[in-house]
């Protein structure tokens, strides 16, 4: 037993460096795992009449269409609500508004108003340009990326067993049947983690759809659609979905409707921190919604978007090894069953002894 569970901590740490060792390729390969179990979720679902493979295909297929389409929309949206927004910042300062509103502020206020708001422009313009540069400079390394990650997901998908195939191989002289268990189980546990996500991901899109449908903001369903589709990123669906989201509101409502855009993404955003993700993924992976939040937060500053997205199999992975390796080990047994038989003699004690004293008070 000790020899398998250095084996499996071993392979742990060692795929853990590779984020740090081989950056792009270990966190492209990751996301490939995320996205492939992704589209083996609808396999659990259906009959198996039908070919589980084929549908994997037909989901994948189906998920990158649908994402693809949602950036096809999301570009002439965006361009659109920029240039709408820009006649009207135009049609506000250079048609004289913007001045006659200064006008009726004490001097020192409209001074104020006037530093921020060219302060504000420049900085704009500098960010523009920033982000040009930087989307120039990585175009080529992000479509790698993308085709490495479309292409390891197809295949992790459709060899999902890989590794319970290659246990000999790879753990010579350890327990073939505990590997086997083991990751057996963690599977298991990645899936059903994934499944809360698409929980996740669809209350949030259908928070923004329904929220921006309320507020008259244009292509509500669209902004529903997208916030969800890229929500599969914990809190990254919010963000994605700000930047059109706020463009419309503006162009369509005003100031007044982006002060309601932004109060619509704050809520949707609080939401998911404190409510949806703690809560919904430590009720599915049984564990404490605090130790899954701060574990959230600590790998997002330390790999940044991609702990956020690594966090919580990181944590999954902690918790299936230590119930596996370390409490089984002690107890010579099964740590699910010995908890729950412990228990169940606890109960049958209190039932047939409930006057029974402790220690504490026989002492």
């Amino acid at each position: 037993m000790k020899k398998t569970k250095f084996w499996v901590l071993g392979y742990f740490i060692a795929v853990f460096m590779t984020l740090f060792l081989f950056p792009t390729t270990s966190r492209v390969l990751g996301l490939a795992f995320i996205f492939s179990l992704i589209i083996n979720t609808p396999a659990q679902f259906v009959s198996r009449k039908i070919p589980r493979r084929a549908l994997s295909i037909i989901t994948g297929i189906a998920l990158l269409s649908f994402m693809f389409f949602l950036i096809y929309r999301v570009v002439p949206i965006t361009i659109n609500g920029v240039k709408g927004l820009s006649l009207e910042l135009d049609s506000l300062f250079n048609g004289g508004t913007f001045d006659k509103w200064l006008e009726k502020l004490p001097p020192f206020i409209s001074e104020a108003i006037v530093d921020i708001v060219e302060s504000a422009s420049q900085w704009l313009s500098d960010a523009a340009i920033m982000i040009g540069q930087y989307v120039a400079s990585n175009i080529t390394s992000w479509i790698t990326g993308v085709v490495l990650l479309i292409i390891a997901g197809f295949v992790v998908a459709r060899k999902t067993n890989m590794i319970q195939k290659s246990v000999p191989v790879l753990f010579p002289g350890c327990d073939q049947d505990k590997v086997s268990s083991f990751f057996h189980s963690l599977y298991k546990d990645f899936q059903t983690y994934i499944g809360g996500q698409l929980i996740i991901a669809l209350v949030v899109g259908t928070i923004i759809a329904i929220g921006s449908a309320i507020l008259g903001i244009p292509n509500a369903i669209f902004l529903g659609l997208l916030a969800g589709i890229t929500n599969f990123v914990p809190y990254l669906g919010v963000v994605v979905t700000s930047i059109p989201m706020i463009v419309l509101s503006f162009v369509s409502k005003g100031l007044w409707g982006v002060v309601g855009a932004i109060v619509l993404l704050v809520i949707a955003n609080q939401m998911e921190i404190w409510f949806l993700s703690p809560k919904i993924l430590s009720n599915r992976v049984k564990i404490n919604w605090f130790i899954v939040l701060v574990s959230i937060i600590g790998f997002g500053e330390l790999l940044g978007v991609f702990g956020v997205v690594f966090a919580v199999p990181i944590l999954i992975f902690i918790k299936r090894y230590w119930m596996d390796f370390i409490l089984s080990e002690r107890s010579g047994t099964n740590w699910e069953s010995t908890i729950e038989t412990g228990t169940r003699k606890t109960k049958i004690r209190k039932e047939h002894h409930p006057e029974e004293p402790t220690g504490s008070q026989e002492d």
